[in-house]
């Protein structure tokens, strides 16, 4: 019994030291990324610089506009839905650039070591992003996507 116990405990305390280590996710990240998305695909490179918070030396408006390149579609931006996940050493933060309906949509992906600051982006693809968090076990949605048509049904 008192081996189970310790056992159990031990398990617990170490389940906790890894809880630990990982850095909450800050809600303005979403904003930011959110906002990123929709300076973009308008073409507001120097806005972008302004609306994401990096630790260290932030793109420019230039790097911006060389980036906004990779994008083949930056008609009919949503910025509602966001999906943030912990790689292990890192928390991304990805929002597709149109509903992600299918794996092709095109994603703005930006990286946080901290929670409060970004420290990298790429493009990726809405298949690469639910790989992604599909391997997380720390997964937050800032607006979940659930795919599908509404049913409506009668009381």
């Amino acid at each position: 019994m008192k081996r189970s116990l310790c056992i159990a405990l031990i398990c617990l305390l170490i389940g906790a030291a890894a809880l630990a280590e990982v850095p909450r996710l800050s809600d303005d990240l979403f904003a930011g990324a959110k906002q990123a998305v929709v300076y973009l695909a308008s073409g507001e490179y120097e806005r972008v610089v302004t609306v994401l918070p990096f630790s260290d030396v932030a793109p420019s408006a230039q790097e911006w506009e060389s980036f906004s390149a990779n994008y083949s579609n930056l008609d009919n931006i949503q910025s509602d839905y966001a999906v943030g996940f912990w790689t292990g050493t890192m928390w991304v933060i990805a929002v597709p650039m149109q509903v992600p309906e299918t794996g092709d949509v095109e994603v703005l992906a930006l990286s946080s070591e901290d929670g409060v600051s970004f420290n990298g982006y790429r493009y990726a693809t809405w298949a690469q992003i639910e790989s992604a968090y599909a391997r997380s076990d720390r997964v937050l949605w800032n607006v979940e996507y659930v795919g599908g048509t509404p049913t409506l049904i009668a009381d």
